[in-house]
């Protein structure tokens, strides 16, 4: 009786294992593949650059007054690397690779959004 529950076990750990597996790997998505980032300043869009084109780039975007982020974009992930607002946050928010991730940066009226087909499953759907 003993050996039939380690081998339950053996079983149920072993499943477990491979289902964590085949869900990452479906929902894997290529870095930068069909997805496109688009930059917005106070509403409107300013720039859109399909990811998988973009290369080491950096964009800076400044208004009237002189106030500006400069966004990166490197191997399929975009981030604000630099902005001259206050807090940061945006600068925190880090690098973004998949669709639906935003970076905002409230006081310059910027965002950055990823765009694109979302092959995974998030929190909210099932």
């Amino acid at each position: 009786m003993q050996n039939l529950n380690r081998y339950i076990t053996a079983a149920l750990l072993a499943l477990a294992l491979i289902s964590f597996v085949f869900l990452y790997l479906s929902q894997r998505q290529p870095a930068g593949e069909g997805l496109t980032v688009e930059i917005y300043k106070f509403g409107q869009l300013y720039r859109q650059i399909p990811l998988s084109e973009a290369t080491d780039e950096e964009i800076k975007v400044t208004d009237s007054d002189g106030h500006y982020n400069v966004v990166e974009i490197k191997d399929g992930r975009v981030r604000v690397k630099e902005a001259d607002c206050p807090n940061q946050i945006c600068v925190k928010t880090g690098w973004l690779s998949k669709p639906g991730q935003i970076s905002f940066c409230a006081p310059n009226n910027l965002k950055v959004v990823i765009k694109g087909k979302s092959t995974g499953v998030d929190a909210t759907s099932y």
